[in-house]
């Protein structure tokens, strides 16, 4: 694999986990492990924006509006987070997934 093919899976594995089309797993058990971003941290703003200038440079623009979307629905205009954190001092979990919510308060859990 060449280093531009290795960039390019990065960016891809990091979008589908962003959008959802695949899970951690499921990149990681096909032996893809490159992501453009931590998978193991919540993506940044700025982390999002990096990988839409990728898709913009090879004009790969159903990318660029999927991740605008998710940008919409998870971050106010100055990149900050609309979604807050639980503050519950014993949170619940009842299901694990890659967005953990508290069961009691149904707010992001987050390390």
């Amino acid at each position: 694999m060449t280093n531009d093919q290795a960039v390019h899976i990065g960016m891809l594995n990091s979008f589908n986990l962003i959008t959802e089309v695949a899970t951690y797993e499921q990149i990681m058990d096909a032996d893809m492990g490159i992501f453009a971003h931590n998978p193991e941290d919540d993506i940044e703003y700025d982390n999002i924006k990096f990988i839409m200038l990728y898709f913009e440079q090879f004009e790969m623009f159903e990318h660029c509006a999927e991740l605008k979307k998710y940008i919409d629905l998870n971050f106010n205009s100055d990149g900050s987070r609309k979604e807050t954190d639980c503050e519950c001092d014993m949170p619940e979990i009842k299901e694990y997934t890659l967005k953990m919510k508290c069961f009691k308060c149904d707010k992001r859990l987050r390390r």
